[in-house]
C-alpha cells in the first residue's frame, strides 16, 4: 500500500468501515509511515474539535416523518438509493476547510454522546478482537493469573477485578493498542456478550467521565487512581454502567 492509497482509506478507517484485510493493511502502512500517521492524527484532532466545540441542535420531531414521506413520493419502484456515496478525500491543507464544514453539517443534527475518536478506535478494537478470534492472549478466570501475565509486557501493572460472583466473570486479557499506546485489555463476559476493559496510565491526559453510543456499541470512560479506564461492549447501557461501577468500587490507589 502506498501513501495515496492510504490517504483514501484514512476516513473509512476512522469510521470503522473497512473490511478486516483493508484495515490490517492500512494499520501496517500507518505504523511504517510518519507522514500518513500525521494525516491520521490531524483528522482525529479535527473530528474531536468539531465534536467538542460545534453547537448541537436537536432536529424537530417532524423532520424524520417529512423525509420519509418525501422519499416515498419521489422514489420510483425500481429506483434504489445507496446508503453511502463514495467520495474521494484529498488530505491537503486547502481541503481541511471543506472537511470541517462537512463535519459541522453532519453534526448539526447529531445527538449528544456521539463517540469521540478514542471511543471509535476502542469500538474498532473490540469488534476486531471478536472478528479475528484474538480476544485473549491469556485465558483465565483467575485474576492472580491474568494480572501477572502483563508483567514485563507493559511498564505498569493493571488492576484486575474478579466480578464472577456478580455475573460478570473474568475470562482473560490481552495486549492491545489504543491511541498509539500499548494498553492492557481485560476481558469479561456477560451471558453471550463480551466486555473489553482497556486500562492505561492517565499521566497528563486523564479521560474524565463520559458515555458514548455508536452503532449498538456502548462506551464508558473514566479516570481513577492515576489510570484511564475505557469499557466497551454491545451490552445495554444499564448493564455496562453496573459493570463499571463494580470496577470503580474495586479500584484502589497504587501502592507506594
Amino acid at each position: 500500500m502506498n501513501c495515496e492509497e492510504a490517504a483514501r482509506l484514512i476516513g473509512p478507517y476512522l469510521d470503522g468501515e473497512l473490511d478486516l484485510t483493508a484495515c490490517l493493511e492500512t494499520e501496517a502502512h500507518l505504523a511504517a509511515c510518519p507522514s500518513c500517521r500525521e494525516k491520521l492524527d490531524l483528522q482525529r484532532a479535527l473530528i474531536t474539535v468539531v465534536q467538542e466545540e460545534m453547537p448541537r441542535h436537536k432536529a424537530p420531531a417532524f423532520l424524520a416523518t417529512r423525509i420519509r414521506a418525501s422519499l416515498k413520493v419521489d422514489q420510483s419502484p425500481t429506483e434504489t438509493i445507496p446508503w453511502r456515496q463514495p467520495w474521494p478525500v484529498v488530505w491537503t491543507w486547502s481541503g481541511l476547510a471543506g472537511a470541517l464544514a462537512l463535519l459541522a453539517l453532519m453534526l448539526v443534527f447529531s445527538k449528544p454522546g456521539t463517540s469521540s475518536s478514542l471511543a471509535q478506535e476502542a469500538i474498532a478494537d473490540h469488534v476486531r478482537s471478536l472478528q479475528v478470534n484474538h480476544l485473549l492472549d491469556v485465558a483465565s478466570t483467575d485474576q492472580h493469573t491474568v494480572k501477572p501475565w502483563f508483567a514485563g509486557k507493559l511498564d505498569y501493572s493493571p488492576q484486575v477485578a474478579d466480578l464472577g460472583p456478580s455475573g460478570y466473570p473474568l475470562i482473560g486479557g490481552r495486549l492491545d493498542v489504543l491511541d498509539h499506546h500499548d494498553v492492557a485489555a481485560i476481558v469479561y463476559q456477560r451471558r453471550k456478550h463480551f466486555i473489553n476493559l482497556f486500562i492505561w496510565p492517565a499521566n497528563k491526559s486523564p479521560l474524565g467521565e463520559r458515555y458514548y453510543e455508536q452503532d449498538g456499541y456502548h462506551v464508558l470512560e473514566w479516570t481513577k487512581s492515576g489510570m484511564n479506564y475505557l469499557a466497551v461492549s454491545e451490552l445495554g447501557e444499564k448493564e455496562l454502567r453496573d459493570f463499571t461501577e463494580m470496577i470503580k468500587n474495586q479500584t484502589t490507589p497504587p501502592m507506594e
